[in-house]
């Protein structure tokens, strides 16, 4: 008789227990969809945006660059008034104006105060000339180029700004006109490069440069600039250079002002004394390999119609490490075409230089008729130097330039 009982009372209580559980999930469930119900009534469904009349700034605050990030800003909309109200219309644009103030003062969307668009001159570094006769073409055939310097003596930064070049020839209509520049001595044979923003004979350049020059080092620089036009073969062709010798009293009076040079020609010119000699250079970095191709030579002052040879000189400091010669060719403005290769490793860039002779063979001694020397600061100026910086530069290319013959007495009392 007690086991049944026994049964009966725990069936009764697992059948309690189920229908306890059962109430509470119930009432739980009905509890949580009536919040959801209360929330979606505070909610609309459809926000009223408010009308924007004043100019609204906003500033990103998760950018990647710092807490400033770039700003920008949404114009304010402009109500239309009827032509009655135009009095009440100025003065509402005036108390505007008072309380934003710095929105009138930028310059594009990525500008705030002090700041300029991008791909412009900053336009404190000069001042552009008054006279219209600052901005006069040249009288012939010189090629003209407008710049400004100005040195930061705090900063010991030199900054060029290129403006623009005119009366190029008529051949370089159609070709890209480039203007290298570069800081002599200097331990970086890197050119800085401006690129034209487009063709002609008067091209506009706009670009601005840096270079970092200590204050005791400013008297000892010069300037380099170099023009070429580039052909649609790619082959670049110099128009003129200028090289302008730095003055620390000079920069300091002639800061933040326009001024313009005249570049010198290969036409411009004239023959040396002694001739000149045309040579092509070639330096392969991952060879050790200089190529040095003798072309040609023309004005020589010839003693005989024995014929006349190039020896070129390969030295490193003053230690002559390989002499070549060149095939004898006839006459004042000779012909050789011969290239010639030296060893040299990248290391000894700086210390190294081509001494080219030319010469006619005797029975006796040869006849010296002229001497040239290029190579870097320690042994070459001007054209020479540039030749032998465009060889470094140019790994991929034989750059070829004219050079004066000077004689042998001087060259051999200044080496």
């Amino acid at each position: 008789m007690a086991d049944p009982l026994v049964a009966l009372a725990c069936g009764l209580s697992a059948t309690f227990l189920f229908l306890l559980l059962f109430g509470l999930s119930v009432y739980l469930l009905w509890r949580k969809r009536r919040n959801q119900t209360l929330y979606r009534g505070l909610i609309p469904t459809t926000p009223t945006i408010p009308r924007c009349t004043t100019p609204v700034l906003q500033t990103s605050q998760s950018s990647s660059y710092g807490s400033g990030g770039v700003p920008f800003f949404v114009p304010p909309r402009f109500k239309r008034t009827p032509q009655l109200n135009k009095g009440k219309e100025e003065t509402e644009h005036a108390d505007e104006w008072e309380l934003h103030p710095d929105l009138h003062t930028q310059r594009g969307s990525l500008t705030v105060g002090s700041w300029f668009p991008l791909g412009s001159i900053r336009p404190d570094l000069y001042q552009l000339p008054e006279e219209p006769s600052e901005w006069a073409l040249p009288n012939g055939s010189a090629v003209r180029l407008w710049f400004a310097l100005q040195y930061q003596q705090e900063r010991e930064q030199l900054v060029v700004s290129l403006l623009r070049a005119a009366n190029l020839p008529a051949q370089c209509q159609g070709n890209v006109t480039l203007v290298k520049l570069q800081l002599l001595p200097s331990d970086d044979r890197r050119h800085r490069q401006a690129r034209a923003r487009r063709k002609g004979c008067h091209p506009q350049f706009n670009d601005t440069f840096v270079f970092q020059v200590s204050n005791s080092c400013v008297d000892q620089c010069s300037l380099s600039m170099s023009m070429y036009t580039v052909d649609h073969q790619k082959k670049h062709h110099l128009v003129g250079l200028v090289l302008i010798p730095l003055r620390f009293s000079e920069l300091k009076e002639m800061a933040g002002k326009v001024q313009w040079r005249d570049l010198d020609s290969e036409s411009d010119q004239p023959l040396s004394k002694n001739g000149d000699i045309q040579v092509s250079l070639n330096y392969n970095q991952s060879l050790h390999r200089l190529t040095v191709v003798v072309l040609r030579a023309r004005g020589l002052q010839c003693c005989s119609d024995a014929g006349v040879c190039a020896q070129v000189s390969l030295k490193i400091h003053t230690q002559v490490v390989r002499n070549k010669w060149t095939t004898v060719a006839k006459g004042n403005n000779p012909s050789f075409n011969e290239r010639l290769t030296f060893r040299l490793l990248p290391m000894q860039l700086d210390t190294a230089c081509l001494t080219l002779q030319l010469q006619q063979p005797s029975t006796e001694e040869p006849v010296l008729l002229g001497i040239v020397v290029i190579g870097p600061f320690m042994y070459a100026r001007g054209r020479e130097l540039e030749h032998w910086n465009d060889m470094v530069s140019k790994p991929q290319e034989l750059v070829r330039q004219w050079h004066p013959l000077g004689s042998f007495s001087l060259h051999k009392s200044t080496i």
